[in-house]
């Protein structure tokens, strides 16, 4: 089922009192426009007309220790379809954005919902944000150096009606590798790791980290190496290049 709505304050808000209710998984709630959308720590993904936004819900045969990975299995879906649609070569930025030329093009917030009804199988909201046909001009002044939409770069508009049914089919098929092929799926996120092997701060709350990425852990942490060889198993925060690890004509994105 695709509930489709020209605007919502947020794809995810609806998509939780459908799941609160028990809907079917495979439920869709789209949306040509956000006014209050949602990324990471709640802070808001700016959703101007000509984007993909809407959620998925599903109901995994998951492990609880499993579900964090549908966030880096639905980064991977994402780089995957945008690189079949258009031949760009997206990089995934851990835990949940995709980037292009060291500018976002896509956000993911994934959140779990447990219905009432007392036996009621938990429900994974996973929400995406795809800059497709929107203009870098459409975003506030503060975010265009910092964003960038796959029509910038493919130099036309594309379908959303017909993009919808591939991410959403790709998003399955990933999920599902987390049951029976996790180890693969994992590895295949790395080889488009954005950070690997660059130098990095890892922000988490007050505490404040240098060194270099250094991938994934097999439960889906990033791993940060500092200056002095040890290894630090990162679970949650913002992680972000520094500046010179960046061409001299990009700018560091903002936000995680």
């Amino acid at each position: 089922m695709i509930l489709a709505y020209d605007h919502l304050d947020s794809t995810n808000r609806v998509a939780r009192e459908l799941a609160v209710e028990g809907c079917a998984a495979g439920t869709v709630v789209l949306a040509g426009s956000q006014s209050s959308g949602r990324g990471q720590y709640g802070r808001l993904f700016n959703s101007p007309v000509g984007g993909l936004y809407f959620t998925l819900v599903l109901i995994p045969d998951l492990p609880l220790n499993a579900l964090p990975l549908i966030t880096l299995a639905t980064g991977l879906a994402c780089r995957e379809t945008i690189q079949a649609v258009t031949g760009l070569e997206p990089l995934i930025k851990w835990p949940n954005d995709l980037y292009l030329d060291h500018r976002k093009v896509a956000g993911i917030l994934c959140e779990s919902v447990i219905p009432p009804v007392a036996g009621g199988a938990a429900r994974v909201l996973v929400g995406v944000g795809v800059n497709v046909n929107s203009r870098v001009n459409d975003f506030p002044g503060e975010l265009r150096p910092l964003v960038t939409t796959v029509r910038e770069h493919v130099r036309a508009s594309l379908p959303l009606q017909d993009l919808l049914p591939k991410f959403v089919h790709a998003i399955i098929d990933q999920v599902a590798r987390l049951g029976d092929n996790r180890a693969a799926m994992l590895a295949d996120w790395q080889r488009f790791d954005y950070l690997a092997g660059r130098e990095v701060v890892c922000t988490v709350g007050t505490d404040v980290r240098e060194g270099v990425a250094a991938g994934l852990t097999d439960e889906g942490r990033y791993r940060l190496r500092d200056t002095e060889g040890c290894v630090h198993e990162v679970i949650g925060g913002q992680l972000r290049l520094r500046a010179a690890s960046l061409p001299e004509d990009s700018t560091v994105p903002g936000r995680g």
